[in-house]
């Protein structure tokens, strides 16, 4: 983990490397969208990537890893096209991690998602949790 980031355009000064539209295309193939300013590859309800433009400058890039159906060497491909894209990743806690293997697990072994996963139960009660702590 290299430091947390706050909130902005952070592709204000600076516009995605078509390395990962290549990556995207190869590892989880290119999907239909909804809309012109959105691309996708693989499914939304798998392991997906989102590119959101507005006004033909990205805005906004997505990568959602379901591991449920992500197989290890197609997420290795799919972090080493975003490495040659010298690109970080962002957690939902707004992390920075290289996107390497051993980052993107520690993120997911770290997320509400996984925490849920591993006890939903004891997760949903932290909900309420009056300090606020989840």
């Amino acid at each position: 983990m290299l430091e947390r980031i706050e909130r902005g355009d952070l592709w204000e000064h600076a516009q995605p490397d078509e390395a990962i539209e290549r990556a995207a295309s190869d590892v989880l193939g290119r999907s239909p969208s909804w809309s012109p300013e959105v691309d996708i590859w693989g499914h939304d309800d798998e392991t997906c990537l989102t590119m959101v433009r507005e006004g033909g400058r990205v805005v906004e890039v997505l990568l959602r890893v379901d591991l449920r159906s992500v197989q290890r060497a197609n997420l290795v491909r799919l972090l080493d096209g975003l490495q040659q894209a010298r690109v970080l990743l962002i957690d939902e806690a707004r992390q920075l991690h290289e996107p390497t293997l051993p980052a993107v697990l520690h993120a997911l072994k770290t997320s509400r998602a996984w925490r849920y996963v591993q006890d939903p139960r004891a997760f949903i009660a932290s909900l309420s949790d009056p300090e606020g702590r989840d």
